[in-house]
């Protein structure tokens, strides 16, 4: 687990080359994402109120960056778990006919838990997870996840 402080960027694995060349045959000009852009939406992030954990997985699930300031929040547990849900939920969204959903926030008693997805036919194919306390502000998180989705696709296409 991750100490208060600590970002940690993992090195991608075979599923994210997949995802690289996936994104090469959308016509991303470039394949990554930098670390500052990814420290910058973390630090962003750990500025609202509430701020548990957040992570990068691609859209399979496997962790690409993380951050925790709570050492009760395993991000390799949640990340895999909700991914499945966040998932399950997609495929849910389109069997009624509507398209793939692109969000989806777990509230219990003491949290959100969110995911959001940078769009099946995005440049960039991957989902964001926040874990917040019960005290935080939706709407600046949900306005941290654009920001940072659009400097990401802009950060591809350039």
């Amino acid at each position: 687990m991750l100490g208060a402080g600590r970002i940690s960027l993992v090195i991608p694995g075979l599923a994210f080359r997949r995802g690289l060349k996936r994104m090469a045959e959308q016509g991303a000009k470039k394949k990554t994402i930098k670390g500052e852009t990814l420290k910058k939406f973390i630090i962003s992030l750990r500025k609202v109120s509430g701020y548990k954990a957040s992570g990068v997985l691609t859209y399979q699930g496997k962790i690409l960056a993380r951050d925790s300031v709570d050492p009760r929040v395993d991000l390799d547990t949640v990340g895999t778990t909700f991914n499945d849900l966040f998932q399950k939920a997609h495929e849910a969204s389109e069997n009624v006919g509507l398209e793939a959903c692109y969000e989806t926030a777990i509230n219990t008693p003491k949290g959100i838990i969110i995911i959001r997805c940078s769009g099946l036919n995005a440049l960039a194919h991957f989902h964001l997870i926040v874990v917040l306390g019960a005290e935080a502000n939706l709407s600046l998180v949900k306005h941290e996840l654009d920001k940072f989705l659009a400097v990401v696709m802009n950060e591809l296409s350039e």
